[in-house]
């Protein structure tokens, strides 16, 4: 069972969910199903305090969402709810020192073929499995898409 923080502290949760049947099958309608979901989690996070990362890749989505407890566990909620995920499950979720996101109320990144540098790295090598993620690894895989995000340019944004 995750930990949940309090009120007033900093709250982690990191899932990850499948793209259900609902969701786009072509690269580039997912993609614009992608950016619809980054800008309405961009205006609903700002007002919540949430900042966060989320990746999609091979038909899956990883997400960090780190903020006020309640708020984080509101959004998981109605991600839960959202028809384009399924099979969503939680990797890790408790207390956090500090943000990892913190100047990213939503980015989204779909890791390309010249990408596989950070699935190697992180030893995913092979077909994208993230059952198998720990949040180690998890949070390895987000934050290393961060800190390439931050150097790309946002037309390699999705």
């Amino acid at each position: 069972m995750a930990e949940i923080s309090t009120r007033k502290g900093l709250h982690r949760i990191v899932y990850f969910s499948g793209f259900s049947g609902r969701f786009p099958t072509t690269v580039a309608d997912q993609d614009e199903e992608i950016n619809a979901i980054v800008r309405t989690s961009i205006r609903n996070n700002r007002e919540r305090a949430i900042t966060g990362l989320l990746l999609s890749h091979q038909q899956w989505f990883v997400q960090a969402l780190e903020g006020p407890a309640e708020a984080v566990m509101t959004t998981y909620g109605r991600i839960l709810r959202d028809p384009r995920h399924v099979d969503a499950s939680i990797v890790g979720a408790g207390p956090a020192e500090s943000r990892q996101f913190a100047n990213w109320n939503m980015c989204a990144r779909r890791l390309s073929d010249t990408d596989d540098a950070i699935l190697r790295t992180l030893d995913l090598k092979g077909a994208f499995d993230p059952t198998a993620l720990s949040l180690d690894k998890a949070m390895g895989l987000l934050t290393a898409v961060r800190s390439i995000q931050s150097r790309t340019p946002a037309a390699s944004t999705v």
